[in-house]
C-alpha cells in the first residue's frame, strides 16, 4: 500500500509525542536558573541566608532587606552561585527599602543566569497556581543536599491584600505555598513562569522552652497557622529596577490556555502543531479543492512570516483635558504646558501647578524606548502612578517602555505612552 509523505510525517509526530514530553522540565529549569542563593556576612563573623533571583543583564539580583541587613553595619552580600564549584560574587546595594523588604544588589560579575520576567498584580487571581522557589534552611540538612539547588514549593493564591493605607508600606500577595527562614527573598512564579511576588513573610509566633542547662529560658520561632504566607508583589520591585536603570519584561495581562502551555511545554506545542497540519495536508491532499486550499494556506503563511508593520508611538490622555485623546510621536519632542507659544500639547490657564514649558516627550524608534524630560518645571513631572511615582530629575531624560505612565505635578493630569 503507497503511502502519502504526509501520513510520514504525521506518525513519526504522533510517535515523539507518545514518547513522553522531553521538555517537561524546562520551565522548572528555568524556575531553577534564575534563583540564587544570598548570604551576608556580618562583621562579627555572623552568617545569614537568604535567596534571590536574577535580573537585568545576569548581573542584578533582587532579594529582601532583612537578607542583607548586615550590610548596613559594614557586612558583606555575595551571591552563591554554585556550591560544589565554591562559586561566588560579591555583591553591593544598589537600592533597598526596609518598610517594602525589599532590596537589589549589583553583582561584580556577571552570573551567567537568566534574568526572570514579570507578571503585575493585574494578571493574577484569587485561586491562582503558584510556586514558592529558594534555599529553605531546613532543607540544607537533608542528606546530599546541593546548597545551590534551590527548593520548589507549590500552592495557590489564597488572597491579594488590598493597598496598605500607609503608603510607605508595599502591597502584599497572600499564598499556601510553604515559605520558611531562608525562603525570604526568592521568587513567586506564577503557572506560565513568570514572578508576581518575592517571598518575604510567614505566620509565625515566639514560643518559650527550658535551655538545655534545664534553667535558662530560650524562645522558638514556630508556625502560627499552616499555609499562611506572604509575598511582596511584583509591582513594588519594578519602580526599583526603574529608577536603576534596569531592563525587564513585565506583562499586565492574564495570559490565555495557549499562552501557558507554550511557557510549559514549547516543544509539545510545536509537534501538536506540526501534527495537525500533517493531519490536515493527508486529508485535503486527495481532492482538487484540498489540493487548492493546501496552496492558499501556504501562502499564508508565507504572507505571515514576513516582517510586521512597525508601530506608531502614541502618547495618550490618561486624566485632565486630554483624556481618552491619542496624539502620534516621533523623534522631534513633543513639548507639553501652558503657553500656547512653546508648546505643541496645551493645557489651559486654570491648570495653575502645570508649568508655561512643563515636559517634553518624544520617541526614540532606534532603540525602541520613550524620552520623557521635565522642563525644571515648579512642580515636577513623575513617572508611575500616584502611590509609588518616581520623580523625573530637571533636564536628565528619563527612560519610558511602552505601557508606562507619567503625570505632571499630580495624577490629575496623566499621560500614557504605547506602541499601537
Amino acid at each position: 500500500m503507497n503511502r502519502h509523505p504526509a501520513t510520514g510525517t504525521a506518525l513519526a509526530l504522533a510517535t515523539l509525542l507518545l514518547a513522553g514530553p522531553a521538555g517537561a522540565d524546562s520551565l522548572a529549569e528555568r524556575m531553577d536558573a534564575s534563583t540564587v542563593r544570598v548570604i551576608c556576612f556580618s562583621k562579627e563573623g555572623n552568617v545569614g541566608a537568604g535567596s534571590g533571583f536574577v535580573v537585568g543583564r545576569g548581573d542584578f539580583v533582587v532579594t529582601n532587606h532583612h537578607v542583607i541587613a548586615c550590610t548596613e553595619a559594614g557586612g558583606e552580600a555575595v551571591v552563591l552561585l554554585d556550591a560544589e564549584r565554591r562559586d561566588t560574587v560579591p555583591a553591593q546595594v544598589k537600592a533597598s527599602d526596609e518598610n517594602r523588604d525589599l532590596a537589589v544588589l549589583q553583582l561584580s560579575r556577571p552570573s551567567g543566569r537568566p534574568a526572570v520576567d514579570f507578571a503585575t498584580l493585574a494578571t493574577l487571581e484569587k485561586h491562582d497556581p503558584v510556586t514558592a522557589v529558594g534555599f529553605p534552611g531546613a532543607a540544607d540538612n537533608s542528606e546530599g543536599g546541593n546548597l545551590s539547588d534551590p527548593s520548589h514549593s507549590g500552592g495557590l493564591i489564597s488572597r491579594i491584600n488590598p493597598p496598605p493605607t500607609n503608603p510607605e508600606l508595599p502591597r502584599l500577595v497572600q499564598t499556601d505555598a510553604a515559605i520558611n527562614p531562608g525562603s525570604s527573598g526568592g521568587p513567586l512564579f506564577d503557572d506560565a513562569g513568570r514572578v508576581v511576588g518575592i517571598n518575604t513573610l510567614k505566620a509565625l509566633t515566639a514560643v518559650p522552652s527550658v535551655g538545655a542547662d534545664g534553667h535558662s529560658m530560650e524562645f522558638q520561632r514556630v508556625p502560627l497557622g499552616e499555609g499562611i504566607g506572604w509575598a511582596v508583589a511584583s509591582d513594588e520591585i519594578l519602580p526599583f529596577l526603574d529608577r536603576l536603570g534596569i531592563p525587564y519584561e513585565a506583562s499586565r495581562h492574564r495570559p490565555g490556555v495557549l499562552a501557558r502551555l507554550w511557557s510549559r511545554e514549547p516543544l509539545i506545542l510545536t509537534l501538536l502543531g506540526l501534527l495537525a497540519a500533517a493531519l490536515t495536508a493527508v486529508t485535503l491532499a486527495g481532492t482538487r479543492r484540498g489540493l487548492s486550499l493546501v496552496k492558499d494556506g501556504v501562502t499564508r503563511a508565507i504572507a505571515r512570516s514576513r516582517p510586521p508593520r512597525a508601530r506608531r508611538a502614541v502618547l495618550r490622555g490618561l486624566t485632565g483635558p486630554y483624556a481618552g485623546l491619542t496624539m502620534p510621536l516621533g523623534g522631534q519632542p513633543l513639548a507639553i504646558g501652558r503657553d500656547p507659544a512653546l508648546v505643541q500639547v496645551v493645557l489651559p490657564p486654570s491648570a495653575e501647578r502645570i508649568s508655561k514649558r512643563h515636559a517634553l516627550i518624544s520617541y526614540d524608534a532606534g532603540r525602541g524606548v520613550f524620552r520623557l524630560e521635565d522642563c525644571r518645571s515648579a512642580n515636577g513631572t513623575f513617572v508611575g502612578e500616584a502611590r509609588t511615582a518616581l520623580a523625573v530629575p530637571p533636564g536628565q531624560p528619563r527612560e519610558l517602555k511602552p505601557g508606562q505612565r507619567f503625570f505632571l505635578a499630580s495624577p490629575e493630569i496623566a499621560f500614557e505612552v504605547d506602541l499601537e
